[in-house]
């Protein structure tokens, strides 16, 4: 059997491509110094959340972009 390529649609592409830019941003900010705190507010932030006190883990920030994506296809209700 011959894999071929998957047409991806464009709102699925450009949630994978936030997302793994929203991820870039976060392994960048921790690499520089940033705590997981300060990197995850601002992956938040990035990502139209806000920012809060106790501060966002990166796993966080996926899970709602992942839920966002679900319902911005349609394949979840809002």
């Amino acid at each position: 059997m011959v894999n071929r390529p998957v047409s991806i649609p464009g709102a699925r592409r450009q949630t994978r491509a936030r997302a793994e830019s929203v991820r870039e941003a976060y392994v960048g900010l921790r690499a520089m110094g940033w705590t997981e705190r300060e990197a995850g507010n601002l992956a938040a932030h990035l990502a139209g959340l806000e920012v809060t006190r106790k501060g966002w883990r990166i796993h966080e920030v996926e899970g709602l972009m992942f839920i966002r994506s679900l319902v911005a296809t349609g394949r979840l209700e809002p």
